[in-house]
């Protein structure tokens, strides 16, 4: 019988699913990166080189400096994920206790999960769902004497108007964090992304164009704000900008008297950021090419709807490629499009997925103090997410398809067939 099975399981013929191109990227360039990491000896930003004449610049250091200027930025400073170069940037510009900061409805976590580590109030404004970013509109309606500071995320493959939420900020004296995880390597107007806010963040996890698995920085002008970034991610301590002559030097010293914590991004991190920001540019060119055959493809079927492309975009970088569709054209939701089209194409959820909850009904949220934050029924008060309905944000997570932004290198024949089983799912 056992015979029998196995002869049945040998008949099973698999589906011939295309080959998707792998994410992240990497080749002999890269090992040779990270071997010389550890050849060093010097695997933390902290640590000592074991021969200074040979290796140099630590690694961070190479990187923080190619990649403040691949931004057209002053200062650059590393840290160990995205969120903590955002939890680093409300730090620098003192947001606190009470202070309310204002967030897109429909985004990761993330973003929301700093403001309440530095105790601050994160308040939900709308999306406009033509480009799936922060309405300025709703922005403006919740300003309060309260609030202190926007965070502009630019979503997937879209830019939030910058322009705009530059001029409201300073008609009511308010900062700007603009969130640029989704967006290496865009530009608005002539200016790369995160250099349009008082400071810029960015996350290289393993899913972001450009990644070292883990991993995060924030870009800013202003000398004053990467010092306290500086001590926020690197426990108070800064940089000893001398490159060392001795032996088993260190890399850091006593910085601002300030709290800090240790968010530090490892040597091995940084290498490998150093052999992926030449590859950017290209990878984000050929992006941005196959999002616009798919964009003209797919709009020629009936209840498909692209991402709107606003003319300040001089360059386009995709996080996700997203698409949204009608559902009473389709016959099915977009869940269960999803689901036909994974099956269909042989992706899995990395490569297509739905779009990100609304914030104040996805389940990694839960805004309620802890014990170290329970600072006042107010303050829980001011927590609650209960109330909160965003029509934008409900539209389009309803909607939207995303393709993770590796499917936009692959061949056009292969992108074909993702136009040809949405087609034929709609017929």
């Amino acid at each position: 019988m056992e015979a029998e099975h196995k002869a049945a399981a040998a008949t099973v013929v698999l589906p011939q699913w295309p080959q998707w191109p792998q994410w992240p990227i990497a080749d002999e360039r890269t090992l040779e990166a990270l071997q010389e990491v550890l050849d060093s000896g010097r695997w933390a930003i902290s640590g000592p080189l074991n021969d200074p004449a040979k290796y140099g610049k630590a690694k961070e250091q190479q990187f923080a400096e190619q990649f403040a200027d691949y931004c057209g930025a002053r200062h650059c400073v590393t840290m160990d994920h995205g969120t903590s170069a955002l939890i680093a940037a409300l730090e620098a510009l003192d947001i606190g206790f009470g202070d309310e900061v204002i967030v897109p409805g429909l985004m990761w976590v993330a973003p929301a999960i700093a403001v309440l580590s530095v105790n601050g109030v994160p308040v939900m404004a709308d999306i406009d769902p033509a480009t799936l970013c922060i309405s300025v509109n709703s922005v403006e309606a919740h300003i309060t004497p309260r609030t202190r500071a926007i965070i502009a995320i630019h979503m997937y493959g879209c830019m939030a108007d910058m322009d705009a939420l530059r001029e409201l900020a300073d008609k009511h004296g308010l900062v700007i964090v603009e969130d640029a995880a989704h967006s290496h390597g865009a530009v608005w107007r002539g200016r790369k992304a995160g250099t349009l806010g008082d400071i810029g963040v960015f996350s290289m996890q393993q899913g972001k164009v450009l990644t070292c698995g883990e991993g995060g920085a924030a870009v800013t002008n202003d000398p004053v704000l990467k010092g306290r970034m500086e001590a926020s991610a690197w426990n108070a301590r800064k940089r000893i900008e001398d490159t060392p002559t001795l032996p088993f030097s260190m890399g850091l010293t006593e910085g601002l008297y300030r709290f800090g914590t240790n968010r530090c991004l490892s040597e091995f991190q940084a290498a490998v950021l150093l052999d992926q920001l030449p590859r950017l540019d290209g990878q984000n060119a050929l992006r941005e090419s196959n999002a616009r055959y798919l964009d003209r493809e797919l709009s020629q079927i009936p209840g498909v709807l692209t991402v709107e492309h606003p003319e300040q975009i001089d360059s386009r970088t995709y996080y996700g490629y997203v698409i949204r569709i009608d559902s009473e054209r389709f016959g099915c939701t977009a869940e269960e499009l999803i689901d036909r089209l994974q099956l269909l194409l042989g992706m899995g959820d990395f490569l297509l997925h739905p779009v990100y909850k609304p914030l104040y009904r996805n389940p990694l949220y839960t805004p309620h103090p802890r014990r170290h934050a329970a600072i006042g029924e107010a303050y829980a008060d001011a927590l609650a997410t209960a109330d909160i309905h965003l029509p934008g944000c409900e539209l389009i997570y309803e909607q939207a398809v995303v393709f993770h932004h590796s499917v936009l290198l692959a061949a056009r024949d292969q992108l074909s067939l993702i136009v040809a089983a949405i087609r034929d799912l709609h017929k």
